[in-house]
């Protein structure tokens, strides 16, 4: 026999024993007696008495215990007031918002597209891939960044 077959033989009959004591094991042990997995915890005495604390509210604060707390309150504005206010706020806003693209439109150049027929993402990734040739577009030159420095 190889050596293999010795280690595989002497390794089951061990599994079997194993095995066999624990299985006669849980049959005929001591039941009840085992160790619990829980956790006990002492609290201390149970004889203390916790006391609750009053909490109050009122119109100009609340109350907690013997401390008091202010708050402050804000009217409430009627909701034709409400309307009236935003119809001047988004006046107001839609002016700033002109003011602010005319500003950025007279600082921005006038350039002339150059590229009007542009690659998409599936173009671009499939140009790469077939070395800038692509069915019915010019080809691409690629230049290494390296050729650049």
């Amino acid at each position: 026999m190889g050596s293999y077959f010795i280690f595989a033989l002497v390794l089951t009959v061990l599994y079997i024993v194993y095995f066999a004591v624990n299985i006669i094991r849980d049959l005929y042990g001591k039941k009840g007696t085992e160790k619990t997995d829980e956790e006990v915890f002492d609290l201390g005495p149970m004889d203390s008495t916790e006391e609750s604390v009053e909490v109050s509210e009122n119109e100009t604060g609340f109350k907690i215990g013997n401390e008091t707390y202010g708050t402050e309150t804000v009217p409430a504005a009627s909701p034709a007031a409400q309307n009236g206010d935003t119809g001047k706020k988004d006046g107001t806003a839609k002016d700033r918002l002109e003011r602010l693209k005319a500003k950025a439109e007279a600082q921005m150049e006038k350039v002339a597209p150059y590229l009007s027929d542009g690659f998409t993402d599936e173009e671009m990734y499939k140009a790469m891939i077939s070395k800038g040739r692509l069915d019915n577009r010019p080809s691409l030159k690629w230049r290494p960044v390296k050729d650049k420095l």
